[in-house]
């Protein structure tokens, strides 16, 4: 959604499977919970609490104050998430109905990407965003195993159908997704965004969807993120091109060539799938804890080496706090630090990494293969 935000200017498994695969493996009762899980719960209460009052309306609208308040299907995906994070069943509603009703497209499960407030029309373009619509699939496939609701698995069961069918291509013998519907792929070559692979919503995708493919586009976009790293530091791109022939991979000349607020998500959502580790932990890692308290750049060059003028948001050290990396394993800047939509939305997903949240359900996913 970033990246896109940059563009355009600036066999499936059966239902009664995963309703059993729900009863057998969560237990959601606080009761349930040891202490320290009851109070990692109210604390994600109070931030949930914190950002809707900044950033949900009143009509299940999640506003980006950093872009004219405008709405993207990326802050609708984060506030499902939050939401049922933090049992809130009527704001999820809200947020879940405002989304299928403004942004949902009338030929297919998907949504379009964006929603502007001060224009007519307010949805002036059809295409969709790739990570946005898996945000919203997680969000749904969580919140109805969660609460035993079989509308939402079945909506989220939607999604993934047509994110397989539109935007899964295999290009130079692997498996590729496709940041959105159109302007992404051409004869010679397709544009990836590692950033749109929301690792754990590709894992819930093998339990409600063809689990054959999906498997192989986890095991693909892992060896893309592994083999598509670049410079100094091996960082993946914010944007990422892939020969259409021969496989090879290079920065996408189209974009700048940076790490920056697009790529700085991979490690958080492959940390949250349990996938972080070996020299893709080293990597990141090192650039994390290389620069001075207070220090890490919003973004660099992955060609130069230059850095940014300014530090990064706090919701970038959430990500080496939840990550584990270094000694910013223990520093995380609280929510409330943050102002801006995105650095806050950061901060809560870095929460609910650090908290494993869904780890069991993805779990479950991952005994049913292996990739």
């Amino acid at each position: 959604m970033r990246g896109i935000a940059t563009m355009y200017g600036k066999q499936a498994s059966d239902h009664s499977q995963g309703m059993s695969l729900s009863r057998r493996t969560l237990l959601w009762s606080a009761a349930a919970l040891p202490l320290c899980a009851q109070k990692g719960m109210a604390q994600a209460v109070d931030d949930w609490t914190w950002y809707a009052s900044h950033f949900l309306r009143d009509d299940g609208r999640i506003i980006d104050n950093g872009n004219g308040s405008q709405s993207h299907t990326e802050g609708q995906g984060y506030g499902m998430l939050f939401a049922q994070a933090s049992d809130d069943k009527q704001a999820f509603e809200k947020i879940f109905s405002w989304t299928e009703n403004n942004l949902k497209l009338p030929d297919s499960a998907l949504h379009a990407w964006h929603y502007l407030p001060d224009t007519s029309p307010h949805v002036p373009d059809s295409n969709n965003a790739t990570d946005g619509d898996l945000l919203i699939a997680l969000a749904l496939a969580f919140a109805g195993y969660r609460w035993q609701k079989s509308e939402y698995l079945k909506a989220a069961r939607a999604i993934y159908k047509d994110v397989r069918k539109k935007l899964v291509l295999k290009i130079a013998g692997k498996r590729v997704l496709l940041p959105g519907c159109v302007g992404f792929s051409t004869p010679d070559a397709v544009t990836v965004n590692l950033s749109y692979y929301v690792m754990p919503s590709l894992i819930l995708a093998t339990g409600l969807d063809n689990a054959e493919v999906w498997r192989g586009l986890i095991k693909d976009g892992l060896t893309l993120i592994r083999n598509g790293r670049f410079g100094r530091w091996k960082l993946p791109p914010d944007w990422l091109q892939m020969s259409s022939h021969t496989g090879e991979l290079s920065i996408a000349p189209q974009f700048p060539p940076r790490f920056s607020y697009d790529a700085v998500r991979v490690p958080l959502y492959l940390a949250w799938a349990g996938q972080l580790g070996g020299d893709l932990m080293a990597g990141f890692e090192n650039y994390w804890t290389a620069w001075p308290t207070g220090g890490l750049p919003a973004w660099v060059d992955l060609k130069t080496g230059e850095r940014s003028a300014y530090n990064a948001p706090p919701g970038f050290y959430d990500i080496g706090g939840a990550c584990g990396f270094g000694n910013m394993a223990g520093v995380m800047p609280p929510v409330q630090s943050n102002e801006n939509y995105y650095s806050s939305s950061l901060a809560m997903l870095s929460g609910l990494v650090k908290r494993q949240f869904g780890a069991d359900i993805m779990a479950a996913q991952y005994g049913r293969g292996k990739w």
